[in-house]
């Protein structure tokens, strides 16, 4: 059980002495360091196959006497599951680091690149927007891998909310290829998309009015002369 030898006022009044650096026991391994500079660091020592090591805990006051002593006692519980805390933080980094690196967001930018120069720039620019606007605010953080279908159909219901149901559309589908992408490339096992066929709401599709019988007369004629060749009075007239 932690010995808790420091107090609040100890720690924010402590200063530094001598020419090294003032190590202050809490005890069970807590020790707050104070530089020359006055700057204060967490720090606890603890033992792992006979060898003393070291683990940063924050720094003060940025983490308060009691944080820094809940971070050592849960230190204390891997240690007594024979875990090393300093290898259990490495493998805790490197997880948050692939999952970032396989967040929707990172694949779907990384598929957008992938297709940019095959689209032409306005169509482009739709596609980002899209994403940007619709889908990375409330999935674009989360492991692609990790995405459930009710939290990607609850992301296109924002959409149909607007009333853009056509919009809702053509994100799932874009969201689809993202998938596809993404399972290509191993970073997920599923197109979520497909789990969406028939939960949106569907839209009407609009179509262009029909030209009338009596109208297409007058239709040619006004056709006829936006397509005539306009010659500019400051030619002169061919000769040859």
């Amino acid at each position: 059980m932690a010995t808790n030898l420091l107090s609040a006022a100890q720690c924010k009044n402590a200063k530094s002495s001598g020419n090294s650096v003032r190590k202050l026991p809490d005890g069970d391994g807590l020790y707050l360091w104070i530089y020359l500079d006055g700057r204060k660091y967490w720090r606890m020592r603890y033992w792992q196959a006979g060898k003393e090591k070291c683990l940063s805990l924050g720094v003060y006051p940025i983490v308060s006497l009691s944080d820094a002593r809940k971070k050592r006692d849960e230190l204390r519980k891997q240690l007594q599951a024979d875990l090393d805390p300093s290898a259990e933080r490495k493998a805790a980094n490197l997880r948050k680091k692939l999952a970032a690196e396989n967040s929707f967001e990172a694949v779907a930018r990384e598929w957008y690149g992938k297709q940019l120069h095959t689209w032409v720039p306005h169509h482009a620019s739709d596609i980002k927007r899209r994403l940007e606007n619709n889908i990375f605010p409330s999935i674009g953080k989360r492991p692609i891998d990790e995405i459930e279908a009710t939290e990607l159909l609850q992301t296109l219901r924002k959409i149909e909310d607007r009333g853009a149901y056509d919009l809702a559309h053509r994100v799932s589908q874009v969201c689809g290829q993202v998938f596809r992408y993404g399972i290509a490339t191993g970073r997920c096992t599923r197109n979520l998309s497909t789990d969406l066929r028939g939960a949106l709401t569907p839209h009407k599709k609009q179509h262009q009015a029909a030209v009338r019988q009596e109208d297409c007369q007058s239709f040619y004629e006004r056709l006829a002369d936006m397509t005539k060749p306009v010659i500019s009075k400051h030619v002169s007239p061919c000769n040859c």
